[in-house]
């Protein structure tokens, strides 16, 4: 590539990478018109800057200890009574076990404590090891959550190995047993005057049964057969009902399930009005209707996108998928679109058959013996039928092999292009109405054709709600509005009821609680199928677990056995056969990696290591609010100064710096808020030490600058000229600014590797300003005093900070 054209090439990457910085700095409000790739970029803020919750948990020792001296015991009697090693070698197994796991203790545990954080959709949550003497703790850091209760409910629970077994049929055994355990509670609570609360945290963590404390609900949440206490008065005590709840499927298809069950439940706050985020686009038109002006809202039902829609709209329509929010700007208004379903148009035809299927066809009815020639044979035969003046209709729905048209008389009603193979589709399009067709071949078989009426061509069909916005800034009032839909910011007042209920359901929850647990596991090791190479976890269990383990699978061939750990589904593998002798292997690993894990989490289940809340902090986000605002001031008056001190020292020199110290900013600022390397789900969470790395480094954003310019100061006293003294000003200043950086760089990584994760977040904005200072001071102000000295504009000493008569005019 010629040189021009490679600085052509820089020259327009780096403007188009400086306007995406740009763009991404600015504040979220500004750009409401950009993709949602630059929109929706925010600095994610930690637990001291946002508020939340920081719980320290301590990690238990003494039990693990007493498994590895009970294990040593048992080990040292077998050996002591000769006892064969194939008996002895499961319990050196499990001894080796828990001194790998023992090492990996604090990882492991603080991996499930992860998951747990996350199911309460907390990001950007932090757990940090810290170590007080001999005893080992886990820091567990929740920014945006302050509810401690639910923190420690969640995150503190018992890390437990379990084995469930199936369960997914409602037997009259299990529903007695569901009503006298409801019953057994309700009793309790009305006559030995135990408290609903006090029994919800007792029973709302076993199985089938669910807590809720106090929640507010709006009429349309109640659960079913709690519509009545709508009007109901708060405090009147605990009521049974008999009602049921919505849960969301399991396989993602975000459809649910209706659950029935038995409530004990009270009223524990009058109705009063709150706000309510309304999720669903059609409630929200109409909402807005009522607040926004010149707002109107339609629905458009199967709307034919024909030559009466406008060509934008429709264009734009046809770009939607079902379920999607967009909008569209026409000449008099802007409109809000939410997309409920489309039907693809084209040419379609009416059309009946009668098959002729053959033993192999594709779809052959499990009957059908004839062969391909006899098949052809009677298609030939009914066609001279129906040539004879057979009702097409009657000797389909005698004749015919495609059970699905049989009863409507072979009639399949409209087909479109595409739908049915290319044979019968040539036939159906091209036929004459009323003709019958020769037999026609498809992989089903042979069919007869008949066109029921000649083709027709169909627009494409949507449905769809349009909130039409109009008057003064429609556009923008329209783009703000998407946007609150999608952020959820779009509300409505409505009434509320607090209520406190133990839900019982009387359908299986789809697991049942067995015998075998974490007691009975000696280990979990990776190893390799001899006869695949494929990565698998063996599990092995002592001689009750052996038993018990034997006995669960033979009840479960063909199905699931699940596995938990602290909780959490782990595995559920499928049971192939009954397993005897206490050893089980789960396959379904793609690599070892993954098998690992596996056997990771089992081993942690089976530790012997509970973990205990010993302190708990809590921040409000107003707290958080005045350390992040403290912080901006001082960054931003701090950032004043030094750039009045160096106009004030280095005249055009400064202002040049100052230049350079901006786009520092807009970068710094910008990569805050952009996932790490760009490619990863992390980012960078700004913290108050954070913010301290950042004040310092905006010194060091000008450091290399001074250097550069007092170097220049001394090729100007020299006598050079402007061109030379820029580029032996850099030349003679690199080495001193590549090693001041360098050094601030291994700083940063030392306290970044060693350090907690409060050091660290100084760590990581210190080292992130070292890098971006180097190249704003080597890239972009060299740039700069390129330009300003080829312009020659400024030829006065003076404003290059020289003092009077230390140099003449400049050239």
């Amino acid at each position: 590539m010629p040189s021009s054209n490679r600085r052509t090439f820089w020259v327009v990457a780096s403007a188009a990478i400086g306007l995406y910085l740009l763009l991404v700095a600015l504040p979220q409000s500004w750009k409401q018109w950009a993709p949602a790739f630059i929109r929706n970029t925010e600095l994610h803020l930690g637990l001291d800057l946002a508020g939340g919750t920081q719980l320290d948990f301590r990690i238990s020792e003494e039990e693990i200890r007493n498994q590895r001296a009970q294990i040593a015991e048992q080990i040292a009697e077998m050996e002591r009574q000769g006892r064969p090693a194939t008996e002895i070698e499961p319990l050196r197994a499990q001894q080796l076990s828990i001194d790998e796991q023992e090492k990996n203790l604090v990882e492991a545990i603080r991996t499930v404590l992860e998951r747990r954080i996350n199911a309460l959709g907390v990001s950007e949550a932090t757990i940090t090891p810290s170590y007080f003497g001999n005893e080992k703790h886990l820091l567990v850091e929740c920014p945006g959550v302050v509810d401690v209760q639910q923190c420690i409910e969640v995150v503190g629970k018992t890390i437990q190995l379990e084995f469930k077994e199936e369960f997914t049929e409602a037997s009259d055994e299990y529903v007695r047993g569901v009503r006298a355990k409801a019953n057994e509670v309700y009793n309790r609570i009305t006559v030995s005057g135990s408290t609903l609360q006090k029994e919800g945290q007792l029973v709302g963590s076993q199985l089938g049964v669910a807590y809720q404390d106090t929640v507010m609900l709006f009429r349309d949440q109640l659960p079913k057969g709690l519509e009545d206490l709508w009007n109901a008065q708060p405090n009147r005590g605990v009521q049974r009902r008999e009602g049921s709840v919505s849960v969301p499927r399991q396989d993602g298809s975000g459809e649910t399930d209706t659950v029935p069950g038995i409530f004990l439940v009270e009223v524990v706050g009058a109705r009063t009005q709150t706000g309510r985020v309304i999720n669903e686009a059609p409630k929200a038109f109409e909402a807005l209707t009522k607040t926004e002006t010149g707002a109107t809202y339609t629905y458009q039902a199967d709307r034919a996108l024909d030559n009466t829609v406008n060509g934008t709209l429709a264009a734009t329509l046809r770009a939607m998928t079902p379920g999607q929010l967009n909008t569209v700007t026409l000449d008099d208004s802007s409109r809000v679109l939410f997309l409920r379903g489309s039907e693809k148009g084209g040419e379609k035809v009416n059309v009946s058959h009668i098959l002729v299927a053959y033993q192999g066809a594709t779809g052959a009815p499990a009957g059908v013996t004839r062969t391909k020639e006899q098949a052809l044979a009677k298609a030939k035969d009914l066609q001279n039928r129906l040539k004879g003046g057979a009702a097409f209709a009657d000797v389909a729905r005698a004749e015919t092999d495609a059970t699905t048209s049989k009863n409507a008389g072979g009639s399949l009603g409209e087909i479109g292009r595409g739908e049915l193979p290319k044979s019968f589709e040539d036939v159906a399009f091209t036929q004459q109405p009323g003709i019958v067709s020769e037999p026609v071949e498809t992989p089903y078989g042979y069919h007869l054709i008949r066109v029921n009426s000649a083709p027709k061509t169909s627009p494409d069909k949507v449905s769809y709600d349009e909130l039409k916005v109009t008057g003064v800034g429609a556009a923008a009032r329209a783009a703000d509005i998407l946007q609150r839909l999608q952020t959820g910011k779009v509300t409505s007042t409505e009434e509320v009821i607090g209520l406190r209920y133990l839900f019982f359901s009387l359908a299986p929850t789809g697991w049942k609680d067995t015998t075998l647990d974490g007691k009975h596991f000696r280990a979990a090791t990776v190893a390799l199928d001899p006869v695949t190479n494929i990565p698998v976890v063996q599990i092995a269990f002592d001689t009750e677990g052996g038993r018990l383990f034997q006995e669960l699978t033979k009840k479960n061939v063909g199905k699931r056995i699940a596995i938990f750990v602290g909780g959490e589904l782990v595995s559920a593998p499928v049971v192939q056969q009954e397993i005897s002798g206490g050893i089980a292997v789960i396959t379904g690993s793609s690599n070892v990696t993954e098998a690992r894990l596996l056997a990771q989490d089992l081993n942690t289940g089976a530790i012997p290591a509970p973990i205990y809340l010993v302190g708990q902090y809590t921040l409000e986000a107003t707290l958080g609010d005045v350390a992040l605002q403290t912080s901006l001031n001082a960054a931003l008056v701090g950032t004043i100064i030094l750039m009045l001190y160096m106009l004030a020292v280095y005249g055009v020199l400064g202002l040049v710096a100052d230049l350079a110290l901006l786009l520092y900013g807009i970068m710094l600022f910008a990569i805050m808020k952009l996932p790490v390397l760009l490619i990863t789900d992390s980012y960078i969470v700004l913290t108050v030490a954070g913010m301290a790395g950042i004040i310092l480094s905006i010194g060091l954003a000008v450091d290399a600058n001074v250097l550069v310019f007092e170097r220049m100061k001394e090729e100007l006293r020299k006598g050079k000229t402007l061109k030379n003294a820029v580029e032996g000003s850099f030349k003679h200043a690199w080495p001193a600014i590549r090693d001041s950086n360098v050094a601030t760089l291994i700083t940063a990584s030392i306290l970044f590797i060693i350090g907690t994760s409060i050091v660290r977040g100084f760590a990581v904005t210190l080292g992130m300003g070292a890098i971006l200072s180097l190249f704003t001071a080597v890239t972009v102000t060299r740039w700069l005093l390129r330009k300003l000295v080829a312009s020659g504009l400024v030829t006065n000493p003076r404003l290059y900070g020289l003092r009077k008569g230390e140099r003449g005019p400049l050239s």
